[in-house]
């Protein structure tokens, strides 16, 4: 449990069952339906107050797509959760445990981000399962080939859908997940990654590690041995660390948010200074005489 194969393979195995917004991998039944009714009515109306029921009837297992994960989380990474449906079985959940707080869809990337996890705009998603993928109020898990599942809604329960044309806007790594791939393997290297797309650390390749090295220089952070190669290596992490001091931040080497809008605050402000230096006056040439 835990690692991101295994998250991968148990969001692949609750396919199938249903959506109930704000459940967290819950054994569907008539209380919990009611509680949830007057939590949330506008989405346990009258009209689908049938369908719910039929899921009750079949035992099922219900979650919202955040509570597919969270509910992974809370229940030791779904021990018991595959025998109840269907069953009379139960299974354990502890809210709030193994590392993973009770967090909306939103909230659980600015948290995953806070906490230092790998993160990007989808066209630099890596070829790696158990990742969330998001878009505003929505997430989803990558399983391979292409494909991610997701507890897409009341219509939908949970189902597996490609992962290009979904409208997918970031991708990022789960802070209680595994993804047992050390410091560096995060995104392969690509020429075309915007700088302030994806987290940057120590091991990373890429077009957007040249130009964070490149402004790094331009404001007086030197690279002497390496310069601006793409490669974030030893010189280039105690720059960023360098410059995060400087900036009052959390000096942990990692180019994220917080660090990209520093810096490029920091560069505004050297163009700006430099226009403002008044340009010289030529000195007029004198005739020979």
């Amino acid at each position: 449990p835990f690692t991101n194969e295994h998250f991968a393979a148990f969001c692949l195995s609750m396919l199938g069952q249903p959506y109930w917004y704000g459940t967290a991998l819950h054994k569907c039944s008539e209380s919990l339906r009611a509680s949830k009714a007057r939590q949330y009515p506008s989405h346990y109306g009258s009209s689908r107050t049938s369908r719910y029921r039929q899921d009750i009837a079949k035992k099922k297992v219900c979650a919202d797509c955040m509570g597919g994960a969270k509910g992974y989380a809370w229940t030791n990474g779904g021990q018991g959760v595959l025998e109840a449906i269907g069953t009379d079985k139960t299974f354990e959940k502890k809210s709030g445990s193994n590392g993973c707080p009770d967090k909306s869809s939103n909230s659980m990337f600015s948290w995953a981000k806070s906490k230092g996890m790998d993160w990007g705009t989808i066209d630099t998603l890596p070829d790696i399962v158990g990742l969330a993928v998001r878009f505003d109020g929505h997430v989803g898990y990558t399983v391979g080939g292409g494909y991610a599942v997701e507890w897409r809604g009341f219509a939908y329960g949970c189902v597996k859908t490609k992962i290009k044309g979904r409208g997918w806007t970031h991708w990022y790594k789960l802070p209680f997940i595994d993804y047992n791939d050390g410091a560096d393997q995060a995104t392969p290297p690509n020429t075309n990654v915007t700088l302030g797309s994806r987290l940057l650390k120590k091991g990373m390749v890429g077009a957007d590690v040249k130009a964070m090295q490149e402004l790094l220089m331009q404001i007086g952070y030197k690279l002497p041995k390496y310069g601006a190669d793409s490669e974030f290596g030893a010189e280039t992490e105690a720059a960023v660390m360098a410059f995060q001091e400087d900036e009052g931040l959390e000096q942990d080497g990692k180019y994220g948010d917080q660090t990209h809008a520093a810096l490029m605050d920091a560069v505004a402000d050297d163009d700006e200074g430099k226009q403002d230096e008044p340009v010289p006056e030529e000195t007029p040439e004198t005739e020979d005489t």
